[in-house]
């Protein structure tokens, strides 16, 4: 099984950055092979299940799956160059029980959907599974997840509920779901009678945190494995203010009807790998607590 996940040193530093920042679609990785990713090799593929895989992705045999990894440890570039992460590493898993391939091409997180739409991706490594999303994205839920309200230990902020945010420089991922609910939010503080919420959206996680640490912004809202990731790495920089649960992750698919069979298909490979043990050696490994597994790995059904 070919599994191409590095990047070349200019993708990972000039290049890279700069499509996150002009929305530039793909930044395809190298076409280096890792032999062994985790594992993988030793994970054989099943017949039975191969047998799900429509034709047209049979025939292609490599998927090209989209992945804007900047959400350690879901999906991040690695100091050598490397995609790695939870969801890489058990997407490359599910492939081999199908007997595919897969390489990972770099995608700001706003172009994700947009290139599924226009068939220039087969998967999409991962999002938010939301309702709205269904009329282009078919998703398997495999993580719940939560949104974190990070701010500095010299500020020491305290957030009891998000009204506390009303009057706040507030750092927010560009076309998010947090990015939404801070409107509504701010709309609120408004009518109440208090100062909006100062928004601002940066293209990334990473940017968004970054905000705090050169006090462009007062809190910043990301997703909760980021902000784990982070307040844990880097105590001295960023603490935890607030956190709630908000949905799950998903795996997307176009919602075709091709798409709709090859989640089917990984749906099934996936409750292989749980029940031989390898998703829950994943959730460990990349310190996920199995709390927050979906070891059932729903289509389209959010944790709400």
């Amino acid at each position: 099984m070919k599994i191409h996940r590095r990047f070349s040193s200019l993708a990972t530093s000039g290049v890279a950055v700069s499509a996150l920042f002009l929305n530039v679609t793909p930044l395809l990785t190298s076409e280096a092979y890792a032999a062994d990713v985790n594992g993988v090799s030793a994970i054989h593929t099943d017949a039975k299940l191969t047998a799900l895989v429509p034709d047209v992705y049979r025939s292609k045999q490599t998927l090209t799956v989209a992945v804007n990894p900047e959400i350690a440890p879901i999906k991040f570039v690695n100091d050598d160059g490397d995609i790695a992460g939870f969801t890489p590493d058990l997407l490359s898993a599910a492939a081999k029980v199908l007997g595919l391939n897969v390489n990972f091409v770099q995608s700001s997180f706003d172009a994700l959907i947009p290139g599924l739409s226009a068939r220039r991706y087969d998967v999409l490594l991962s999002l938010g599974d939301f309702p709205a999303r269904h009329s282009k994205v078919t998703f398997i839920d495999y993580l719940n997840v939560g949104q974190t309200i990070v701010g500095t230990p010299k500020r020491g902020l305290v957030v009891k509920s998000l009204s506390d945010l009303c009057g706040l420089k507030v750092a927010i991922p560009r076309a998010t779901a947090q990015a939404e609910k801070a409107n509504e939010i701010s709309s609120q503080c408004v009518a109440a009678g208090k100062k909006p919420i100062s928004i601002a959206t940066y293209p990334d996680s990473n940017m968004t945190l970054l905000a705090l640490t050169n006090d462009s912004s007062e809190a910043a809202w990301v997703d909760s494995p980021a902000a784990g990731y982070n307040t844990q790495k880097f105590p001295e920089k960023y603490q935890a203010a607030y956190f709630y649960y908000n949905g799950s992750y998903g795996i997307g698919f176009s919602a075709d009807e091709n798409g709709n069979r090859l989640a089917a298909a990984f749906q099934q490979a996936l409750l292989k790998l749980q029940q031989d043990g390898t998703y829950d050696k994943l959730m460990k490994k990349w310190g996920l607590p199995l709390k927050d597994g979906r070891p059932t790995f729903p289509i389209n059904d959010p944790v709400k």
